[in-house]
């Protein structure tokens, strides 16, 4: 008699089931490489919105200029001001606008607040503000949990409002009315914190345009 070479039935099922394994390791090899880029990309990205933001901060807090202003209010605000409730506010200097020949001055008073997760820039068109001057806004940065801004005086104590309050531990009799050093420290819903140590340079210039 003949022997039949073929397969069995078990032998079959045997190498599908093999077959089938492979097929869901690979899978599951595969839904990882792509959850890892993704992962990857995400990480990038917030990299690049971090320098960006850290640069805009570094190059505004360095033409940061003691002009106080005039608010909607009518009131005078210091050159620089922190009520310690996430946002801070000053006047800077270099300013290019080659549009605008009714503009005169290269100072701009700009603005940095935390609103709900987001880091985002103020920025006004007038130092002195007209009643109900509404700032333009752009976001810097997403998915911030906390944040917090400190300011580092001559005397090298540091303080989380600005001017800093009466009574304060800051012992000059005549400080300056911006600060030496503007430190932030943001720590972001997936765990990551990032840390900026921001000198003002221009502390002893002051502008009265």
């Amino acid at each position: 008699m003949k022997k039949n070479n073929g397969f069995t039935l078990i032998e079959i099922i045997v190498a599908l089931f093999i077959f089938a394994i492979v097929g869901i390791l690979a899978a599951i090899s595969l839904q990882s490489m792509i959850r890892a880029h993704r992962e990857l990309n995400k990480s990038d990205q917030q990299l690049s919105q971090e320098q960006i933001a850290f640069t805009l901060l570094r190059r505004d807090i360095s033409q940061m200029i003691n002009r106080p202003i005039r608010n909607e209010d009518g009131a005078k605000e210091p050159a620089f001001i922190a009520s310690g409730v996430d946002e801070i506010d000053f006047t800077k200097t270099g300013l290019s606008n080659p549009l605008d020949a009714a503009r005169q001055s290269d100072m701009q008073r700009v603005g940095y607040t935390f609103s709900g997760s987001d880091l985002v820039r103020l920025t006004w068109d007038v130092l002195d503000q007209p009643p109900k001057a509404n700032p333009a806004s752009q976001v810097l940065l997403s998915g911030i949990k906390t944040a917090s801004w400190q300011f580092i005086a001559d005397d090298g104590n540091t303080s989380s409002i600005w001017p800093p309050a009466v009574g304060s531990n800051m012992k000059i009799e005549n400080p300056s009315p911006l600060p030496k050093v503007v430190l932030l420290v943001i720590h972001f819903n997936n765990g990551t914190v990032i840390q900026g140590v921001f000198p003002v340079p221009a502390r002893g210039v002051h502008a009265i345009s």
